[in-house]
């Protein structure tokens, strides 16, 4: 049984973007970019987060 990861549109939003900021087309990106892109975008929402939390 394989694991599946259902994704807001949010969250795909900022993958689609993070991929924009390297060059790459969501339609067209291999599977290997897109799960990098997807890394990247819950890793600096993750950050973020927590940064906001610090200022209060």
């Amino acid at each position: 049984m394989a694991n599946v990861i259902i994704k807001s549109s949010e969250r795909q939003e900022r993958t689609n973007r993070v991929l924009r900021d390297f060059g790459h087309n969501s339609s067209t990106a291999n599977k290997q970019t897109r799960e990098y892109a997807e890394c990247i975008a819950q890793r600096s929402h993750e950050v973020i987060k927590k940064a906001e939390g610090l200022k209060r």
